[in-house]
């Protein structure tokens, strides 16, 4: 917590001379893009944001919001892999995202892979094409009767899932379905046989705090100790608080944030509300927190940044003292 404090005092000394965005004027909106992973934590952080700065208006884009005038976009970074974001912009990253195997409860795909747990093994043969050049190809077990679900967009998490365990999205098996991941919930619902995998954020309601109708999760080869947050019966917040205290090789985790353009002093502004009070919602909306020292790290990238609102700082200064 002083490390932090000592940050955003000299965040505040280096934006002394900076002038304030507020003399832009209200009617002036700056847009995020942002995909179900994040959205609603996103809705929250701008509704909760507009309280403490209403000289500004954030909203989430849509279709009719073209690249150039969106000012934060969603970016994912993994486990080899790099970040997704756009070109000549900057990463300020705000939680983790955590993904797990799933499938739709009572299907057959469930009904069959409940009875063994999966390791690394078998996950990377239900999930992904045998690399007939690999030195176990020989080893594979036959064909699985299931059908893969995972998700083709540009903030799609199939990436991070593939790269985790040494594969491109290329080699994942099954059907490759556009739009946003959110979508995969319906198609395995739809198919008997079909498995994905998807955050938590995805897979959760945040109100119940239960898993979402219909879902369930593939039991996972962990320690019997972990066994119980990763299970049908768990809740999001049972999940997170092992996997923000637990590294497990079968659970696919990576940073999440914004790329955003220099330049812009009310999304400044707002990436330290962000970083300093919004965090407190990432929770309630299935995002991991950041551990304290890339925290650090994403606190000195944004004191490297352009200018903020001196009165803003202030405020949060004195509010973590």
């Amino acid at each position: 917590m002083k490390k932090l404090i000592i940050a955003f005092r000299f965040i505040l000394a280096t934006s002394a001379a900076a002038t304030a965005y507020a003399g832009n004027g209200a009617d002036n909106v700056l847009y995020i893009k942002s995909s179900k992973l994040a959205s609603p934590l996103v809705e929250r952080w701008i509704t909760e944001y507009a309280k403490v700065n209403p000289a500004v208006q954030f909203r989430l884009a849509d279709q009719s919001v073209t690249p150039d005038n969106v000012s934060l976009s969603l970016v994912l970074s993994g486990k080899n892999t790099g970040e997704n974001g756009a070109a000549n912009a900057h990463t300020v990253y705000f939680g983790e995202y955590a993904i797990l195997p799933i499938t739709a409860k009572e299907s057959a795909a469930s009904q069959e892979l409940s009875k063994k747990k999966l390791n690394g093994k078998r996950l990377k043969e239900l999930f992904f094409e045998k690399n007939i050049l690999s030195e176990d190809a020989g080893d594979a077990e036959p064909q699985q009767p299931f059908t893969v679900y995972s998700g083709s967009g540009k903030t799609s998490l199939s990436e991070a899932f593939a790269s985790w365990f040494g594969y491109t999205p290329s080699s994942l098996r099954g059907k490759h379905i556009s739009g946003d991941d959110i979508f995969l919930n319906t198609a395995i619902s739809k198919d008997r046989t079909g498995v994905s995998f998807n955050a938590l954020s995805n897979i959760f309601d945040v109100k119940s705090r239960k898993l979402k109708e219909n879902i369930t999760i593939l039991p996972l080869d962990v320690k019997k100790e972990f066994a119980a947050s990763l299970s049908e019966a768990a809740t999001v917040d049972d999940a997170i608080r092992l996997l923000e205290t637990e590294n497990i090789d079968l659970v696919p985790t990576g940073k999440i944030g914004f790329a955003c353009r220099s330049g812009e002093a009310a999304v400044h502004d707002f990436l330290v509300w962000v970083l300093t009070r919004g965090k407190a919602f990432n929770h309630e909306y299935g995002i991991l927190n950041l551990n304290e020292r890339t925290l650090a790290a994403q606190i000195e990238q944004v004191r490297k940044g352009d200018t903020a609102s001196s009165s803003l700082l202030t405020k949060l200064i004195s509010d973590i003292q």
